[in-house]
């Protein structure tokens, strides 16, 4: 019994050790488990060490620390079982400078010791410590290199059209090749969030519906309405791969190799709704009104909002001007919706082509074009300093002061550029949109409130209405 200089008993050192063998070559060439095994005990045994327990796994690559033999040392090292491990190499544990440092830092934060007797290192010394710190340095390196690696891969394979999901993504199964096969099942409620949404429901309103009607995401996880606006954003259900790797960089966009769910065109309709909610330009009431967010004042430009009348057994809606209506600003009536849904049927003519190259004034430059040429000039200017710099022919004190004031202006024509909403292009030609008119105007008594809102916020994103004498007229019109 090995005891202290006072004649008490003094308590052993609990170890643990670790075997790993991953090949017969390895064994053949004195790497076997039993040499390894031999060698250890001889080590705790000369040491004067309680072995508590030995942990192995035979066979099995180092490329990660998914063993057996090492994720029940690591939990058992959590739970305190042991002071010490001991291994003969550290390529035992792992051939990863991450996975071991992360194992040494465990190790450390329970205040147990690595030992490793080939390379004689022991984490309790100084010298011991310190290759732990280059450890550290070499895991940092290699995790950002690993990083910028990964990132290299998925830009290729986006660029060639291929996912970058990890995950089963709903509508779609992800086969182990990595293919995306489309998933009925999921894929019939993917198109019902798309259609609802380009008829005119609301996110939220969607979620409602699928919740009730016992619809459940991956992993039986319940809808809301910012689930369903990922759903609507999401380039995949179109037949698209769309990845965007760092905040500055344009996104990819490619076509994907995977069969979409729903149609480009249906994709375009629910992203042209999306975009007009978040300009406030389409109605948020559920049914009331069927001109509500898209009927302006052709006198005043203000909006028009939509009144029901409860004293008439029929309780007929009408629009006012908000701006008479809430400040007395403008001196235009009121219309019915009745007479306005009349007066849009009778003034096709007018988002008709001929219309518009006879009485539409060409568009003028706007502002997002102005900023975007005073940046491309400011571009110009600088890189003509810097030749002109390079020549030797500006001091560089003259060269800097200019290249300072010009980045400022950059900043600010950007920072103004950032705040000018996205004009939203149409997805309906005039044809289709007069058409549209035709073939329901004889039938739009039969149709309910909700449908009549549906069609004419799926046709319109501005309707301005002017009146002249006592005659109505439309003054613009202004597809979605």
């Amino acid at each position: 019994m090995v005891v202290k200089a006072d004649g008490t008993p003094l308590s052993k050192t609990k170890v643990a050790i670790y075997t790993r063998v991953s090949t017969e070559k390895q064994s053949s060439e004195g790497y076997s488990l039993e040499a390894q095994h031999d060698q250890l005990i001889e080590y705790v045994n000369s040491n004067n060490m309680q072995l508590i327990k030995l942990y192995s796994d035979p066979g099995v690559s180092a490329k990660n620390l998914k063993r057996p033999g090492v994720q029940e040392l690591i939990r058992d090292l959590e739970s305190g079982m042991f002071d010490t491990v001991i291994i003969h190499k550290l390529d035992r544990l792992t051939r990863n400078i991450s996975d071991l440092y992360d194992l040494v830092e465990l190790v450390n934060a329970k205040n147990v010791k690595l030992i490793s007797l080939s390379e004689q290192i022991d984490t309790s010394n100084p010298m011991g410590r310190m290759f732990v710190y280059l450890l550290g340095i070499f895991a940092q390196m290699f995790r950002e290199n690993l990083g910028e690696e990964v990132t290299k891969g998925m830009r290729k394979r986006a660029e060639k059209g291929l996912h970058n999901i990890t995950v089963d993504l709903y509508g779609y199964q992800r086969q182990d090749d990595g293919r995306l096969l489309i998933k009925e099942d999921e894929a019939k409620w993917v198109r019902f969030i798309f259609e609802r949404y380009a008829a005119g429901d609301g996110s939220t309103m969607i979620a409602k519906y699928l919740n009730e009607h016992g619809i459940r995401r991956n992993k039986g996880s319940r809808w809301d309405h910012s689930k369903v606006l990922l759903t609507l954003e999401n380039k995949h259900y179109c037949g698209k791969v769309h990845n965007k790797f760092k905040k500055d960089d344009d996104a990819i966009v490619r076509d994907g190799q995977h069969d979409p769910i729903v149609s480009e065109e249906l994709f375009e309709q629910a992203q042209t709704v999306l975009n007009r909610r978040r300009e406030g330009t389409i109605s948020q009431n559920t049914q009331e009104y069927v001109f509500g967010g898209i009927l302006k004042c052709g006198k005043c430009g203000y909006s028009y909002t939509g009144v029901t009348d409860n004293r008439t057994e029929n309780k007929n809606r009408h629009y006012v001007c908000g701006n008479k209506s809430r400040f007395g600003m403008c001196d235009q009536g009121g219309l019915s919706e009745k007479k306005l849904t009349a007066l849009v049927f009778k003034s096709t003519y007018i988002i008709s082509d001929e219309y518009n190259r006879k009485h539409v004034p060409k568009k003028t430059k706007s502002e997002e074009e102005e900023i975007r040429k005073a940046i491309r000039s400011s571009e110009d200017r600088r890189e003509r300093w810097q030749l002109a710099y390079g020549d030797g022919n500006m001091p560089y004190a003259d060269f800097s002061k200019r290249m300072q004031e010009e980045m400022l202006r950059i900043t600010e024509l950007e920072a103004k550029l950032s705040t000018i909403p996205k004009e939203v292009v149409s997805h309906l030609t005039p044809e289709r949109a007069i058409k549209t008119i035709n073939e329901i105007k004889d039938n739009w008594e039969l149709y309910s409130q909700r449908t009549r809102k549906d069609i004419m916020q799926a046709l319109f994103k501005k309707i301005s209405i002017i009146k002249e004498g006592s005659n109505w007229r439309i003054s613009e019109i202004i597809l979605a």
